[in-house]
């Protein structure tokens, strides 16, 4: 055991802070059994330093050092180990590892691992297992689905969506000669921009989608906003601004269309949901040649001084009630509402998402371990159904930035792994007393954005809800921007009991048994929660109540009997058809793919 404790040190180095090795106990045996049974598996844990742990060159010592430097490198690396000649003229023993994307980048120390036991010991490499790979199999598409995609050769990836940001950016700059005012700046607000997606962006043409299976052709579109330059044409009054808004889509829509070939743009006008003419709710889809899919909607910042007019101008007529206003009583309640209302949506989405963006971003260019996490945290909310319908994008996403921004006094509890810091938020999750709130230092590196003072004079004067949840940061004092809307205390209290339960199955890891997606003891666990399913008034089949204006069904046509689909017009009466939209289609691109996976994990029959 020595010996294996020592050759890992040597092989790590300062790759990792900590290396343990756990022998399970011997188990209980007979009294006519005389000797002891033991286990033959051991356990090696491994806490990584994010700074050295994935560099993909070992460096030796060079070829003019002492002999017996360079044959106890080879010795250890066996081989591995070769002679290379650098950039800079160096010429050292070196290891290299071959690894072809990000993801598997992170498996460098287990790669390490394999390679030094089996060239030591003997053990084949199907001997050494690890748990990251569970751990990643829940993060990747289905294997029908990557093969249709790498067959057909579409671009794929964090970094192609970014790639194909810049681009449709760079077109909308270049029609400056043709739009009334120019562009100033394209601000990405969409998580698949930011790295933290559960699963990596696809571009999907209509040629690739006809080979997929009809739950596989959902295409999340990217959201973006736009920011002309400042003009005295652009109207007073609220409600001729949306107009202008439209305007301007049609006008861009046409022109893009013009300059590149293949490209498709669409007006969108309303959500279905608000009938406001003050709210902005009309945006600009755009589908690229190559199958990326941007939702761009226009930032006005006059949008906000005229919104405040309406609030002041009605606060101020009920705190009078001995001035005679001519006005009605009802109608000017409406417009307040819906003031308030648009009010809280030109902050949430022009003000507070963008910085929100930029700062997680940062984080996951700094940290190795945080775009992993956040995508584990949501695939595990997500599998509950509880992410974007009860639990938004961004709440996941303070939350476990919490664990990176503490500070340099509990750096050393900073994860090193997404799997770590999946475990660590789980274990915050079943302890914490969510009524007590939680602050954030999320913009602490950024004084720009403490200095703004649009950002600081509206952070959450206008922010309304009732959710259990207060997540606050320097620019969100109250924890409503992202959390005002839920959950609610019910949900709140059921995220607890899971995060007990996934902990409780945690722990087990030891036992040999453990798997990510789904074990005997969650089922269990989640029969009990579910109360086997009659919150939901089903038993093996589940009846859900959609509007009739939703139409797009195909992706339950080849998906078992799971659910049976019910079509009327009083779906408000049970549940909002935005929250159903969004508790559905916030599964994400490939947990479609997987649904049946899905309701097999969560929707457990008798």
């Amino acid at each position: 055991m020595f010996s294996i404790d020592s050759i890992l040190h040597q092989a790590l180095g300062n790759r990792s802070k900590a290396i343990t090795i756990l022998h399970p106990s011997s188990t209980p045996r007979s009294i006519t059994q005389a000797h002891l049974s033991v286990p033959n598996t051991v356990f090696i844990g491994v806490i990584h330093d994010p700074s050295n742990a994935f560099r993909l060159v070992e460096h030796g010592p060079s070829a003019e050092e002492d002999q017996s430097a360079v044959n106890a490198f080879r010795k250890l690396w066996g081989d591995k180990a070769e002679l290379r000649r650098f950039k800079d003229g160096r010429i050292l023993q070196s290891v290299v590892w071959d690894v072809k994307t990000a993801e598997e980048k992170t498996h460098v120390p287990a790669m390490i691992i394999q390679h030094v036991l089996q060239h030591h010991y003997g053990l084949e490499t199907e001997a050494v297992t690890t748990w990251q790979s569970g751990y990643d199999a829940v993060l990747r598409m289905s294997p029908a689905v990557s093969k249709v995609l790498v067959d057909s050769g579409v671009p794929v990836g964090f970094k192609a969506a970014v790639g194909a940001f810049d681009g449709i950016v760079k077109a909308i700059k270049g029609l400056e000669g043709e739009l009334p005012l120019a562009l100033v700046q394209a601000s990405p607000v969409s998580e698949m921009l930011r790295y933290t997606s559960v699963f990596g962006p696809v571009a999907l043409t209509s040629s690739v989608a006809a080979s997929l299976a009809p739950n596989a052709r959902y295409m999340p579109s990217m959201e973006m906003t736009l920011q002309f330059e400042r003009s005295s044409r652009w109207p007073d009054d609220l409600k001729a601004i949306q107009k202008m808004k439209l305007a301007f889509f049609e006008h861009i829509a046409t022109c893009l269309m013009t300059s590149i070939k293949g490209l498709s743009a669409a007006v969108v006008v309303g959500d279905g949901v608000n009938e406001s003419e003050i709210l902005d709710k009309a945006w600009l889809d755009i589908v690229t040649p190559e199958g990326w899919a941007f939702s761009a909607r226009i930032w006005h910042n006059r949008e906000a001084m005229l919104l405040d007019r309406v609030l002041d101008a009605s606060s101020k007529a009920r705190k009078m009630p001995h001035v005679a206003v001519k006005t009605d009583e009802n109608k000017n309640g409406k417009e307040y509402q819906e003031a308030l209302e648009a009010k809280e949506t030109y902050m949430r989405r022009f003000i507070h998402a963008p910085r929100h963006h930029r700062a997680i971003a940062a984080l996951c260019h700094s940290h190795s371990a945080f775009a992993g996490t956040i995508r584990l945290v949501k695939r595990w909310f997500a599998s509950h159904w509880l992410l974007r319908g009860h639990i938004s994008e961004e709440a996941v996403e303070i939350l476990c930035a919490s664990f990176f921004v503490q500070g340099k006094a509990e750096s050393a509890r900073v994860p090193g792994s997404k799997e770590r810091g999946f475990a660590l938020v789980v274990e915050f999750l079943k302890e914490w007393k969510w009524e007590e709130g939680l602050f954030v230092p999320l913009y602490a590196g950024d004084s720009q954005i403490l200095e703004d003072e649009e950002v600081s004079a509206g952070s959450s004067k206008h922010f309304t809800g009732s959710g259990a949840w207060r997540m606050k940061t320097e620019l969100d004092g109250e924890g409503r921007v992202w959390t005002g809307r839920g959950p609610d205390v019910v949900v709140a209290n059921r995220v607890k009991a899971l995060a007990k339960a996934t902990w409780d199955c945690m722990q087990r890891m030891e036992t040999g048994v453990f798997d990510i997606k789904v074990s005997s003891q969650t089922l269990r666990t989640c029969r009990m929660i579910l109360t086997r399913l009659r919150l939901c008034s089903c038993i093996r089949r589940t009846t859900m109540t959609l509007s009739s204006s939703w139409t797009d069904l195909s992706f339950l046509g080849t998906s078992r009997t799971w659910m049976q689909i019910q079509i009327c017009s009083h779906a408000e009466e049970s549940m909002p058809t935005s929250r159903l939209r969004r508790t559905l289609f916030g599964l994400g691109l490939t947990q479609f793919n997987c649904f049946s996976r899905i309701y097999r994990y969560v929707f457990v029959t008798e």
